[in-house]
């Protein structure tokens, strides 16, 4: 039997809008991930309006550690 190698715990730091949600859904295609995300944020009125309040704009690209902390106090973890 092969042991499995340790998982990291999530780091609060900058990630890429497709790194962060392919943490959130691993088994999804690296096309659609943030599209999926992107869903779930909009329809959590509380997380869009303070992630829109951070500074977060459709163009952003990565996402800055205080960005990515608000996503974690709403969804959880990935």
């Amino acid at each position: 039997m092969r042991q499995s190698e340790p998982i990291e715990p999530f780091r609060i730091r900058c990630y890429s809008k497709t790194e962060l949600a392919l943490l959130y859904t691993p088994n999804r295609r690296k096309e659609h991930v943030w599209r999926m995300m992107h869903n779930w944020i909009t329809r959590c009125k509380p997380l869009h309006k303070a992630l829109i309040e951070s500074g977060m704009k459709p163009s952003t690209r990565i996402l800055s550690p205080r960005q990515v902390q608000l996503i974690v106090e709403y969804l959880g973890e990935p």
